[in-house]
C-alpha cells in the first residue's frame, strides 16, 4: 500500500501582474496554474495542484464571508495555494499549512464567546457583510452543522461561535504558548465554525508566528479536509 503523502500547502498573495508572470513561468516549465471557480477553499483539497483564486471568487459562493477579504489589506490580490514551493514568488509567501495532531486543552464556553464578540478590537474589524446572513444561508449552516455531528438548532447560537472564532484570531482569549509567543487556536469543533479560509490564508491572525486552525464544514465538504483535524499555519 502506498503511504499517503504528508499534507502541505504553500500560500501566496500576489498582484495581478505577479500572478500573470507566475502563470507564464510555470507554463514554461510544463506546469498549469489552475484557476479556482466559485469556491475559495477549493485549493485546500489534498489532491489540488497549484491553484489561483482571483479576487472575484470571494464574491461568489461565500460572498458574505468574503467580506473579511474585501475589508482586509489582501483585497484585490490573487491568492495562490500550492502543494509545492513556487519559483520567483518566495518573498510573497504568506504561510505554510500542514496537518497537526493538536488537541485543544479546552473549547470556548458561553462566557468566552460573549467576551470575544464584545471585544472592541473585533467589533472594529467585523465586516458589514458578515452581519447579514440570509434565511437560506442560515438553513444551510444549520444543516451542515448537523451533518458534522452537532445537534444545534438555533442559528443565532451557531453564528455566535462563528464570530467568536474569528475574534479569537484578532485578540486571542484561547491560545497556547511556545518560544515565539501566543499560538491562537480555533475555539470550537468543525460543526460550529465558518470560513476557516480567513485564518488559513492569513487574512486574520497573520501577526502570529503560528496558528492552529480547525476546518469549517465548507472546507470539510468541498475540500475534503478532515473534520476536527487542526491545521498548523506557520509564517515562512
Amino acid at each position: 500500500m502506498t503511504k499517503e503523502a504528508p499534507y502541505i500547502k504553500h500560500v501566496y498573495w500576489l498582484t495581478a501582474d505577479e500572478e500573470a508572470r507566475l502563470r507564464e513561468n510555470l507554463a514554461s516549465r510544463g506546469i498549469t496554474l489552475k484557476s479556482a471557480k466559485s469556491i475559495v477553499c477549493a485549493p485546500l483539497d489534498p489532491i489540488s495542484k497549484a491553484t489561483s483564486v482571483a479576487p472575484g471568487v470571494w464574491n461568489e459562493t461565500c460572498n458574505r464571508q468574503g467580506g473579511w477579504y474585501r475589508e482586509s489589506d489582501k483585497n484585490g490580490l490573487y491568492l495562490v495555494v500550492s502543494p509545492m514551493d513556487l519559483p520567483g514568488v518566495e518573498d510573497r509567501k504568506a504561510a505554510v499549512i500542514t496537518e497537526s495532531d493538536f488537541v485543544p486543552p479546552r473549547l470556548a464556553g458561553d462566557t468566552d464567546r460573549a467576551a470575544l464578540v464584545a471585544d472592541p478590537r473585533y467589533q472594529a474589524r467585523e465586516p458589514e457583510a458578515w452581519k447579514t446572513p440570509g434565511d437560506v444561508e442560515k438553513r444551510i449552516y444549520l444543516r451542515w452543522a448537523r451533518r458534522m455531528g452537532s445537534d444545534v438548532e438555533d442559528y443565532d447560537d451557531l453564528v455566535l461561535s462563528h464570530s467568536a472564532n474569528h475574534a479569537n484570531f484578532i485578540h486571542p482569549r484561547l491560545f497556547m504558548r511556545d518560544e515565539n509567543g501566543i499560538v491562537p487556536y480555533s475555539i470550537d469543533r468543525t460543526a460550529h465554525l465558518c470560513s476557516c479560509c480567513v485564518e488559513l490564508f492569513q487574512i486574520l491572525g497573520e501577526e502570529y508566528e503560528k496558528k492552529l486552525v480547525a476546518p469549517c464544514p465548507g472546507a470539510a465538504i468541498f475540500s475534503r479536509l478532515k473534520k476536527d483535524r487542526y491545521l498548523l499555519v506557520e509564517r515562512p
